[in-house]
Order: C-alpha cells, then structure tokens, then sequence
C-alpha cells in the first residue's frame, strides 16, 4: 500500500473535488484491518470533538420535550456507532428519554457498533445494516436524523437523493457533520490520522476524504437542490462544518 506524499496538499489548489475510492469502502476488506481503521477512527472523533457538535445541534431540542416524550433519533452510516453510544450517554444524563437507531451497509461496522453499545451498557441504541440510497429505514420518521463523515463518500447525485431521504425521515432537525475542503483540513488529516491512529487504511483515507469532501458553498448548493434551501452551515474545529436543518411543520408525540 501506497502512502500519500507528506506534501501533495502543496502540489495542487483542492479548488475542485477530487473523489476517489477509500480503502474501507472496500467490500473484500480484511475483517482486522477494517476493525483497526474502526478502532482508528473512533479515536479521531474524538479529538475532533465530533459528539460535541452533534449534541450543539440538539441540545436546544431536550429542552422541549416532557418526561413523558422519547426523542428519537437516527444515524445514517453510523460507522462503529462512537456518535450514537455518545448521545445516548449525554441524553441519559440530561435525563431525556430517548431511542436511537443507527444504520450502515457494512455489517462488519455493524457488528463492531453492536458490541460497543453492549459493553457501554446503552440499551437504547440499536444498530441496523441499511443501504441508505435504497433501503427503508427501521422507521418511517425520527425527530432527528443524522450523519458525520458520510457524505465525502458520495457522489453528488448520491448526496442529493441521501439529503433528500433525511428531510422525508427527520420530523423535528437534520443534523449533519462533515470535513470541509481546504489546504489547513488536508494538513490536519494528514498529520492527526498518523499521530491518532496506526491504521494504514486511517493513513491513506483521511486525506484522500479531505480531497473528496465539500466546500461550504458547494454543500448548500446541494443542500439547495434537495429542497433544504434553509440549511444553516457553522464551521468548527478541525476544519469541518455542522449544517442544521429543520422543515416546516411542528410535530407533536402522542
């Protein structure tokens, strides 16, 4: 395996995206060498803070709902479900009841999320294999439907139809975190994917995600396309943004 010149972000302007294929999109994927870039990755959101940003865009949420009401809450891609267990952790300490599913094509993600949420002790989170392009959801609607790091994955038209499906599920917010392209995000991946992880697939995907991920206008435009033309978009640290949404009707639980 090939490793990424340390100064390629110099050699070229990332003014246009440049998606490649990322070793753990493989399907033939070693099992131990997925579960490394797994155990990799979680490591990494959590020095991005990833869980915090995704709280910032649904903690204003908690306070509306009664001791009664259950927020619910999907994960598209979840990965191995380090964002999920985190939120269930944080909305079991604000003491809101809650049920979270998380969704991902690779059932070896899957499996390794389900383990997590057991040896976590969250009962309220489940994980589901899914194609999140074509398969129906464990439910019809969420109160919250959510991703982070998934869009850099897809094609333009996939990040349509996924930005599209989300706002048809989510009732009450959309939430979405992702990398934003520029020279700083490539250095930053480059460098924190060696020094947070061993992973050789961590090494060479983090900045090849970089060049394939978004500008900021670039994802409001295909936010626009999808029918969320009131998207908001913050940046934070590290050289990622949080676009919010929220549609136009005010649900209430039964």
């Amino acid at each position: 395996m090939q490793d990424l010149p340390l100064l390629r972000t110099f050699s070229h302007t990332l003014l246009r995206r440049r998606r490649q294929p990322e070793l753990m999109d493989s399907p033939d994927l070693v099992q131990s060498l997925h579960d490394q870039a797994l155990a990799g990755l979680r490591r990494i959101n959590r020095w991005s803070r990833t869980g915090a940003a995704l709280w910032s865009g649904l903690s204003n949420l908690t306070v509306q709902l009664s001791a009664q009401q259950e927020l619910t809450i999907l994960d598209i891609a979840c990965g191995s479900g380090d964002q999920a267990i985190w939120l269930a952790r944080r909305l079991q300490q604000h003491g809101v009841r809650h049920r979270i599913h998380g969704v991902d094509i690779s059932g070896t993600a899957v499996a390794t999320a389900g383990q997590q949420a057991a040896e976590a002790g969250t009962a309220t989170v489940t994980f589901h294999q899914c194609d999140v392009l074509h398969d129906p959801f464990p439910l019809p609607q969420y109160d919250v439907v959510m991703n982070s790091l998934f869009l850099h994955h897809l094609d333009e038209p996939q990040v349509v139809r996924v930005l599209q499906r989300m706002a048809a599920a989510a009732r009450q917010r959309i939430i979405i975190d992702d990398l934003r392209r520029t020279r700083l995000g490539y250095f930053l991946a480059w460098t924190g994917c060696r020094l947070l992880s061993r992973s050789p697939i961590v090494h060479f995907d983090g900045p090849v995600s970089v060049e394939g991920a978004f500008t900021d206008a670039e994802i409001l435009q295909l936010a626009a396309q999808a029918g969320l033309q009131s998207a908001r978009l913050q940046r934070h640290w590290p050289q990622r943004f949080l676009l919010t949404w929220q549609p136009n009707r005010t649900v209430n639980h039964a």
